[in-house]
């Protein structure tokens, strides 16, 4: 079980996900990860897809207990991000060892969707707390990603691909607790191919660039529906992480939060810069 009478002070592994507590993935995420430390759960309260790093500035946040086959959980009337946060400042006495996001249902391989994602925004918001972070996703093929944007449960079929996913998870978040993440990394990005096994090949990648189209379609002058589309992939050499995820790889993308780009050249300098004009009396 996931245990709410861990020692303050004791190691411990904060998880959480952006689809909320009824996820299929999350139950088995937590029986193996509650073998290597104990675990705590804070989901959100409904499903929050594609809420990247959002933050709830205005409002309160109301944290509920539940049960889940055995599993005492929490879920919050909030985003993943945060989840995250809250977790990691107010859940217990001390910060937890690693912040574990997903099993998402859907890839988050390619910059389009690791930006927007709330599986990956809760990993960011744990790393931006000072804490090691891992977020995890699987493919999906479109039948099963339908029937659970329609019904919101999936029958016992996939059940094998979320226990194997948990294992993939429970070895890396292992990995990173025995020995930290890659170098140069804040956190770490996994995608899982729907056709995965233990033994399938795990290959560090770069997040292929990509893009898409108009998120939303026109149902009356005033009106907007949620419509995704036009993915693509506009650069990269073949080897990103989407790329092997369609090649059946499990790809781990080592995310580094320095968003600095390389210094400026000096023509950038020359057609951006501007000296102290204070100084020259021209303002």
């Amino acid at each position: 079980m996931t245990s709410q009478n861990t020692p303050e002070q004791q190691p411990w592994i904060l998880v959480t996900n952006d689809d909320g507590p009824d996820s299929p993935a999350l139950i088995p995420l937590l029986r193996e990860l509650s073998g290597s430390m104990p675990v705590r759960a804070l989901v959100p309260s409904r499903e929050y897809s594609w809420s990247a790093k959002t933050l709830t500035r205005q409002g309160n946040l109301q944290i509920a207990p539940i049960v889940t086959d055995g599993f005492e959980l929490s879920t919050l009337t909030g985003s993943p991000a945060d989840c995250a946060n809250l977790g990691v400042h107010h859940l217990a006495g001390c910060k937890p060892s690693l912040v574990v996001s997903g099993v998402n249902m859907g890839t988050n391989a390619g910059n389009a969707f690791m930006l927007s994602s709330g599986t990956v925004g809760a990993a960011i918001e744990g790393a931006l707390c000072g804490v090691a972070a891992a977020a995890f996703s699987m493919k999906l093929s479109p039948q099963v990603y339908q029937q659970w944007r329609a019904q919101r449960s999936l029958d016992s079929t996939t059940d094998e691909l979320w226990a194997t996913a948990a294992i993939i998870a429970r070895e890396i978040c292992e990995e990173i607790l025995h020995a930290g993440l890659p170098a140069g990394a804040s956190l770490l990005s996994v995608n899982m191919p729907d056709s995965c096994a233990t033994n399938t090949p795990r290959r560090f990648a770069r997040i292929t660039p990509t893009e898409y189209g108009s998120f939303f379609k026109q149902l009356s002058p005033n009106e907007f529906d949620h419509r995704y589309s036009g993915f693509r992939v506009v650069g990269g050499d073949g080897q990103g992480d989407v790329e092997l995820l369609e090649n059946g790889v499990v790809t781990l993308a080592a995310i580094d939060l320095d968003l600095n780009a390389e210094a400026a050249t000096d023509g950038d300098r020359q057609r951006f810069e501007r000296s102290d004009l204070r100084s020259q009396g021209q303002c």
